[in-house]
């Protein structure tokens, strides 16, 4: 099993794959130092997750861009659209203490379009936005990178790159490069042209998969009166799934009381609740996310104040929660504001949440993908919310299709297999869970199976008939000793991400929330938390290397 699997600091995940979503932090103090910016971890980083990470190809754009472009004193973030590049901007101004406000410039270029059909499998029009801004405004405009997603992929920087490079070259050695470029880059298994359609099956895949839990758990009456059936046009594709939840958000501050606060019902993913905090009015924030949080809720409600959306996880990351559903779907039909629901944890295979949402958004990066080469993100419109109208047609007039063909090809390649890799990850997860269940050093273990949380009966009420639970587990040890030494033991794959065909643990709170580790601890958020996501290993061997991590944290507690 740990033939393939990096323990060097900075190394991809995996091994020597260009665009890799994570990467190697093998060990608690590196994770620690990672955090702290210390050089002998930040020197050795080769790649990131991408939103926080800018990826090499991308640092060679920007640098391009600003030898080109650029001003004195100015950098650059790039963008795939104007709009998003205009937002990027706002956000700057709007976060800025500089005063006067600083300029901030865009400029927009474009690729060439393939000229013959040859052309075509290998070139496409790419538009990008590049923003131009004063250094000292980097670190704001790094915010906005991070929370929406909206970057420019690594994908699209390395493509765009090329092409400037190559129209700017020598024209004597134009063809010649541009033909070494082709063969070493794309090879023959590659064809852009495929990009549309692979988009068609991804969106196809998705709106397939949610239809048929749908009509699988109906009866003949509920089939009668369901109205409209989902179908591929209201499924939207991002270019990350964080980009997913910003547009979802942009969608309802744009349709639906603008100037009231959203909901943030139980601990989210670090970017949810930070896109709430810093787009548009603000927030509730009930992280407990519990059936107490539902009443406090309720009694806001009832004193008058007004809610633009409810945003909750499905189950949530890291804990674990399952929302009651049924009560929030109450509280919104009863109040008047919609539903917007991440399932990337759950994924749309174990679980059936649509009927209680209004939008349902996912990163496809994870479990969908499984290869953590690529990312992409879903919205969904369910079709028969009574927000769909609206939200319809603002999407109708405002979607931008920023989803870069070759991540689509690689993405749609990726998740031919989901449903099969789905049922392996659930069966080797309650291996891993009643193992775990079976160490007396651990003290509390985090998964939908179990009522750790109190809220197994609310995923059994959404849990799809041939559905599991899920490759996601926490757990916490008696001893903080014990959950360092076990981590560091661990002969697998260390790093940010989730969902990946190989399984991926970290210290997540000291990763997502190094910071806020006193806060995230009232919201029962323990600050030495290890995240696991299973993988397809084979399952005992598996079982064992969870083993001997296990002894050597026992040996260090004795």
């Amino acid at each position: 099993m740990s033939a393939n699997i990096s323990q060097a600091i900075g190394a991809s995940i995996p091994n020597n794959t260009p665009h890799a979503v994570s990467v190697t932090l093998p060990t608690w103090e590196a994770t620690v130092g990672y955090e702290e910016g210390e050089k002998w971890v930040t020197d050795k980083m080769k790649s990131g997750y991408p939103r926080f990470f800018i990826h090499s190809k991308i640092q060679e754009l920007a640098a391009y861009l600003e030898e080109k472009y650029g001003r004195e004193g100015e950098k650059v973030f790039i963008f795939p659209s104007y709009n998003v590049a205009k937002r990027c901007r706002e956000f700057i101004r709007n976060k800025s203490t500089k005063n006067p406000l600083p300029t901030i410039r865009i400029l927009q270029i474009s690729t060439p379009k393939p000229k013959t059909k040859d052309e075509e499998t290998y070139r496409a029009e790419a538009k990008i936005a590049i923003v131009f801004l004063p250094e000292s405004e980097w670190s704001i405009a790094k915010q906005y990178w991070q929370h929406s997603g909206e970057g420019i992929s690594s994908r699209l920087g390395e493509y765009v790159l090329q092409e400037l490079q190559i129209t700017t070259a020598d024209p004597s050695k134009d063809n010649l490069e541009y033909q070494t470029f082709i063969e070493e880059r794309f090879g023959r298994n590659l064809n852009l042209s495929f990009a549309q359609d692979a988009k068609l099956a991804l969106r196809s895949r998705i709106a397939g998969n949610l239809g048929e839990h749908q009509e699988q758990q109906e009866t003949t009456a509920q089939k009668k009166n369901r109205g409209l059936k989902l179908c591929e046009d209201d499924v939207y594709l991002y270019p990350t799934g964080m980009a997913a939840i910003f547009n979802a958000h942009l969608v309802n501050i744009s349709t639906n009381l603008p100037n009231a606060k959203s909901v943030c019902f139980g601990f989210p993913y670090v970017d949810t609740l930070n896109i709430l905090k810093k787009f548009g009015p603000g927030v509730h924030f009930f992280g407990f996310g519990d059936n107490e949080s539902l009443l406090e809720l309720e009694e806001l409600l009832k004193s008058g104040e007004r809610v633009q959306g409810f945003y909750c996880e499905c189950p949530s990351n890291p804990l674990l929660k399952t929302p009651n559903l049924v009560k929030a779907k109450q509280l919104a039909d009863t109040y008047n504001f919609p539903i917007i629901i991440d399932e990337t944890v759950g994924n749309f295979l174990n679980i059936d949440v649509l009927p209680y949402a209004d939008i349902l958004v996912s990163s496809l990066t994870k479990v969908f993908s499984g290869d953590s080469n690529v990312m992409g993100g879903s919205l969904v419109l369910n079709p028969n919310s009574r927000y769909y109208p609206a939200f319809k047609e603002y999407l109708n007039n405002n979607f931008e299709d920023l989803y870069w063909g070759e991540d689509a090809i690689y993405l749609e390649r990726n998740s031919r297999d989901f449903e099969k890799r789905s049922v392996k990850v659930n069966q080797n997860s309650e291996i891993i869970v009643n193992l775990l269940q079976n160490s007396p050093l651990i003290k509390d273990i985090y998964y939908p199976s179990l009522n750790s949380s109190n809220t197994l009966e609310y995923y059994e009420k959404i849990k799809t008939p041939n559905g599991g639970y899920g490759g996601l587990i926490s757990i916490v040890f008696h001893e903080p000793e014990a959950a360092r030494c076990f981590f560091n033991a661990l002969n697998l794959s260390k790093g940010p991400s989730l969902g990946t065909n190989f399984t991926l643990c970290c210290p997540y709170a000291i990763l997502a929330h190094y910071t806020e580790l006193d806060e995230v601890e009232k919201w029962g958020v323990d600050r030495n938390l290890v995240r696991i996501s299973i993988g397809l290993e084979e399952s005992t061997q598996l079982a064992q290397t969870f083993q001997d991590a296990l002894a050597v944290a026992a040996g260090s507690i004795n």
